[in-house]
């Protein structure tokens, strides 16, 4: 039993042990090497790449990064752009102080310092082996720390500046409700008095109305020492007073109508 435990565990290290060296293995073939040729070729490439990228005006550079985005070179683009953007943080050109290449993986990194009238200025780029494009590629204004600390806080004031203006913002407009709910209640009494008044006037004229139409002329009474022709004569002419403001021509006889349908023709005293 102690054999076959011994066995097992001989032969767990053997598996890790072709492990490790599969794996170190590997990471020697993937890693390239850099001969001095090769680090005095990349330095030229990358020096006159930079140069030449340098040496374009606004129109030329504006060109470029045109190009770069009818490619949909990406990398490219963005590295140019931000290349156009920083020109005036940097100032005039002045020279290449020093390029460092060193290899990462299956690739070969570049970095070269440049001098400027203001700043210095790191040119990095990645190439794989191949040397077929661009990985990565950028142009990086170095800034002092005083510099950073200032642009750090200029964001924050702007940054800051920006909330409390739309708290603000939102503020006054939270506080024109009352005023909106306030013209709301005006416009709503002022509507409700309008229609108390039109109802009002409705009343009064149907009520108006009501008086003329039911409004007959007062019958007399008989008196004691009245006669009969005298009472139908004034009747007669009260009837007509009446129809002189009320009434109207009846097209289909000589006689007058009232507004309410009546017709008068004679007057007769009921014994």
């Amino acid at each position: 039993m102690k054999k076959i435990k011994r066995l097992f565990f001989l032969l767990a290290i053997m598996l890790l042990s072709l492990f490790l060296f599969s794996c170190r293995k590997k990471k020697v073939e993937t890693t390239l090497s850099l001969t001095e040729e090769e680090r005095s070729g990349l330095t030229q490439m990358m020096t006159d790449y930079f140069l030449e990228v340098e040496g374009e005006d606004e129109q030329e550079l504006e060109d470029s990064i045109n190009q770069a985005y009818k490619a949909k070179d990406e990398v490219l683009y963005n590295a140019l752009t931000n290349f156009k953007n920083n020109k005036k943080d940097l100032g005039k050109f002045q020279k290449v102080e020093n390029v460092e290449v060193k290899t990462e993986d299956d690739s070969y990194v570049i970095n070269l310092h440049a001098g400027f009238e203001k700043r210095e200025l790191i040119f990095h780029a990645v190439i794989p082996e191949g040397y077929y494009q661009f990985t990565e590629l950028s142009f990086n204004p170095v800034y002092t720390m005083q510099e950073k600390l200032l642009s750090a806080f200029q964001n924050m004031i702007v940054g800051m500046g920006t909330v409390f203006a739309v708290l603000i913002f939102i503020a006054w407009i939270i506080s024109l409700f009352d005023q909106v709910h306030k013209w709301e209640v005006r416009r709503a009494e002022a509507k409700k008095e309008k229609d108390r008044q039109a109802l009002e006037l409705k009343k009064e004229e149907k009520r108006s109305t009501a008086v003329e139409t039911k409004s007959i002329p007062a019958v007399l009474e008989k008196e004691e020492g009245i006669s009969e022709e005298l009472l139908s004569i004034i009747l007669m002419a009260a009837v007509k007073a009446y129809e002189e403001d009320l009434g109207r021509k009846n097209p289909f006889s000589g006689a007058r109508t009232l507004e309410n349908g009546l017709i008068v023709r004679s007057v007769k005293r009921r014994k």
